[in-house]
């Protein structure tokens, strides 16, 4: 009965553990749904720790290549439809997938995804 009771306590503490875990991962999951666009007002405040993911990713590089190949004009295939910024400072001011807030000198753009790509830019 003693080993019973041993294997009893320990199923109960495996299921205990994989609740926790199920519960962490949900609100993980719900806080980035939560949220703000805009985590910093200027890019002299410092990005949290989601802005900064955005820019080491996949989409990030996407989103730099597209503001200097095409807002800024630095790009050898520029696309038709989007505007044309004066060169300044670049920075993103956060996100909240699929959309990201740029600002370029005093401008602030949204931008918004498509998967890697850049679908729509509008000024916010």
């Amino acid at each position: 009965m003693c080993a019973t009771l041993v294997k009893m306590r320990r199923a109960w503490a495996i299921v205990a553990v994989a609740a926790a875990v199920a519960v962490a991962s949900d609100v993980a999951a719900l806080n980035a749904h939560a949220r703000p666009l805009l985590d910093r007002r200027t890019c002299l405040d410092e990005p949290s720790e989601h802005t900064l993911a955005l820019d080491r990713s996949r989409r990030g590089d996407a989103l730099y290549r597209f503001v200097y190949g095409t807002l800024l004009g630095f790009g050898t295939h520029p696309r038709v439809g989007f505007p044309h910024v004066e060169v300044g400072p670049v920075c993103t001011l956060g996100w909240k997938d699929p959309v990201a807030a740029i600002k370029i000198g005093s401008s602030v753009f949204v931008v918004t995804f498509e998967g890697a790509r850049v679908a729509t830019v509008k000024p916010g």
